[in-house]
């Protein structure tokens, strides 16, 4: 399986415009969070899984899910995971793919978005966190394991933050507005915050873990 999308079930206005534009067009199956799961099906797309404490919906709406989505999972509301852990981890067992797209993760709380952004340290995601991509409607975040790498302008986020996640060696930034060259910083959490000037920027690092964060702002 290459690609896996999963839809959280925060505030429309944090999904990005592709999910407004060609929703149907996204290829891959998709798991549905809470109330993103009856956003898909009132879009015509039936979730593989439905999983979250459903806090948010009706006792009606959990009743339409259970009956048509083949994987129907309630949690507590006191659970430790957020949705979208629960949803991750519910995708990698069922897909093991390649790629796992998150819809609406980044733009909404703050605890949820930082519960996000320092996954890769959660020894449940060791295996596939570089494989995640975080998607909302001004923002999207990639998680990095050493070496050297290409990143591509894309849908108007013009902004451009590498965040170590801990200590990071050797980072060099090519091509964009503000270069770095051979820069090693011992602590966490510290960030360059950059800018494209092409329609790519070039890095690399020797050691450690970078969040890739592109952004734009709102309208």
């Amino acid at each position: 399986m290459k690609r896996v999308n999963i839809l959280l079930g925060g505030p429309t206005s944090e999904y990005p415009d592709e999910l407004s534009k060609s929703i149907k067009g996204i290829p891959g199956p998709w798991v549905g969070a809470d109330r993103g799961s009856l956003h898909l099906m009132a879009n015509g797309i039936i979730p593989e899984i439905a999983i979250g404490d459903f806090d948010s919906i009706s006792k009606k709406e959990q009743k339409l899910l259970q009956d048509n989505v083949p994987v129907f999972e309630k949690f507590p509301p006191e659970k430790d995971d957020t949705d979208s852990e629960l949803c991750l981890l519910a995708a990698r067992e069922k897909y093991n793919a390649q790629e796992y797209y998150v819809y609406g993760a980044t733009g909404g709380r703050i605890d949820h978005f930082l519960v996000n952004l320092f996954l890769p340290y959660d020894s449940r995601f060791l295996d596939f966190y570089d494989k995640l991509y975080y998607k909302s409607a001004t923002n999207t975040i990639r998680f990095f394991k050493p070496g050297r790498y290409t990143i591509y302008h894309e849908n108007s986020m013009k902004y451009v933050a590498f965040v170590n996640l801990g200590p990071v060696t050797h980072l060099n930034l090519f091509d964009a507005k503000y270069k770095l060259n051979d820069y090693s910083v011992a602590h966490p959490v510290s960030w360059a915050s950059n800018e494209f000037v092409k329609d790519t920027i070039d890095f690399s690092f020797e050691s450690g873990i970078v969040a890739v964060i592109q952004s734009k702002d709102k309208k």
